[in-house]
């Protein structure tokens, strides 16, 4: 009899493994979707005040102390109107819960804010404050953020510069992390504004509903446009240059804003190549010469750019897990995998992957860039060993992870199963000097069920062509033939549900 139940326990157990394997399997891959409300239309402070009392103050530099009394007092449908000259502030400049305010400069090179001595707040720190217009003036030396805005609706930021004095060395790891930062806004308009020097990102748009990012120049920053947790995002005709990281897009894992419907296009992202300065966060990661990342991400068309003269690589297509470690108190991951990206009509320039991380490869806080370096070298090996001529890294990078991927421990990976169930498609890039390349890194041939890659598991991955680069043609399973697996057929950005002005 004991007999008979320990062959039943084992039976039992060799029957439910499986399926409990199944079902991790398939709760990892889920998603956390909040469905936000869409507002219906978008007001500026211009058109929320057009049938209210509306008031103008007029200050000088000289006139701090007015100009905080107002502020603390401020009713709606304001404009504050700044004079030319520099105002200096001692703490943030601060407006709360009123709806309706304009902030107005008299030109972003003739008005300046600037914060000496302000702590560790913000610059110009706006909550709860709906149809807020901010325009036509420079901020300057924010111990933190230049300019957030936060839980509000209907924002329009236009003209602006903000930067620091710290520009080289050291001294620029103390700048304040993000120079424009709307964080859970929604209906944001960003346009005609400069950004230099942020510590993190120059221009930020995070856990917004509709966001319009256009006619932007960011540059010198660590990453310099990025996109994070944001539904519906029309992101174009931005010059991104000469950051350390170009344009980032990007969702925090379990977030409940989940991106999806992402335009990027008719931007040029070229030359970014600046050291990376970052004291903290996920883009002290980031290896220099980084022109486009996609992390985490799903739902992004990404065309009609200009890209190219960036070291490292152009694009680089990467799973979230590269970033964060993962948190099994909170199993299931969820919003983890990168998937339905289409690159399509974009224009290479060339001059790309000369050298990961500008040569100056980081184990301890840069690794990814590490590992791309290990990849390429041994890549160029295989082909020496072909009698074939080395090669710059690929244009585009690919981790490889696709859906049958999960973690069950955190030194082993399981699941990749061939194809291209991720539906990523690379197509038409043929209007610049080059047709770009794909390196499919295949992480999971690269890590061959350990807890590292090592030089012996990448070569051996390389010679097995499960790790190998494609020319993004029809023969290409990220090109878009049929047979292949996705047929470039499946996502296409929408656009904004919601009409902003045309300038």
């Amino acid at each position: 009899m004991k007999h008979i139940d320990k062959y039943r326990l084992f039976l039992g157990l060799l029957i439910s493994l499986p399926l409990l394997y199944i079902a991790v399997l398939y709760f990892s891959r889920q998603e956390k979707r909040t469905e936000p409300n869409f507002p219906p239309s978008y007001l500026t402070s211009s058109e929320y005040c057009k049938d209210k009392k509306s008031k103008r103050l007029e200050f000088a530099s000289r006139d701090i102390q007015e100009l905080q009394i107002a502020l603390n007092s401020l009713q709606e449908c304001t404009t504050i109107f700044l004079k030319p000259g520099v105002f200096e502030f001692n703490n943030s400049l601060s407006i709360a819960s009123v709806n309706g305010i304009s902030l107005q400069g008299s030109g972003k090179n003739a008005t300046t804010i600037r914060f000496v001595n302000a702590g560790n707040g913000n610059g110009v720190d706006v909550e709860a404050s709906n149809s807020f217009t901010i325009r036509d003036l420079k901020i300057l030396d924010s111990p933190k953020n230049g300019l957030e805005i936060r839980l509000s609706e209907n924002i329009l930021i236009d003209n602006i510069i903000v930067t620091w004095s710290n520009t080289s060395g050291e001294a620029m790891s103390k700048n304040g992390a993000y120079g424009v930062y709307p964080v859970n806004v929604v209906n944001v308009l960003l346009q005609n504004t400069e950004t230099y020097y942020a510590s993190d990102a120059g221009l930020y748009v995070g856990q917004c509903i509709n966001a319009l990012v256009r006619n932007n120049l960011a540059e010198y920053n660590v990453m310099g446009l990025e996109i994070e947790n944001t539904v519906n995002a029309d992101v174009y005709n931005n010059i991104v240059r000469n950051n350390t990281g170009g344009f980032l897009a990007y969702d925090l894992n379990k977030n409940t804003i989940v991106s999806r419907n992402i335009k990027v296009h008719n931007n040029t992202i070229i030359n970014n190549n600046f050291p990376n300065f970052s004291s903290a966060g996920i883009v002290k990661t980031v290896p220099s010469g980084t022109g486009i990342i996609l992390t985490s991400l799903r739902e992004a068309e990404i065309f009609n750019n200009k890209i190219g003269g960036n070291h490292s690589v152009d694009i680089a297509i990467m799973n979230g897990l590269v970033s964060e470690t993962p948190d099994f108190s909170a199993w299931p991951m969820n919003n983890w995998r990168v998937h339905n990206i289409y690159i399509h009509d974009n224009e290479f320039l060339g001059g790309s992957g000369t050298a990961v991380d500008n040569g100056n490869t980081d184990e301890k806080n840069r690794p990814l860039g590490v590992l791309v370096d290990m990849v390429h070298e041994a890549y160029n090996k295989y082909l020496e060993s072909q009698n074939k001529p080395k090669e710059n890294l690929a244009n585009i990078l690919y981790d490889g992870v696709d859906t049958g991927f999960t973690i069950l421990m955190m030194t082993t990976w399981f699941g990749n199963n061939p194809g291209n169930h991720n539906e990523i498609c690379i197509k038409n890039n043929t209007k610049g000097k080059i047709v770009p390349t794909v390196l499919d890194l295949n992480l999971p041939a690269l890590l061959a069920n350990a807890e590292e890659p090592t030089k012996e598991s990448i070569a051996s991955a390389i010679e097995s062509g499960d790790t190998r680069v494609y020319l993004p043609n029809s023969e290409s399973p990220y090109g878009g033939a049929p047979s292949k697996g996705f047929d470039c057929e499946g996502f296409v950005a929408t656009g904004l549900p919601i009409s902003f002005p045309e300038k």
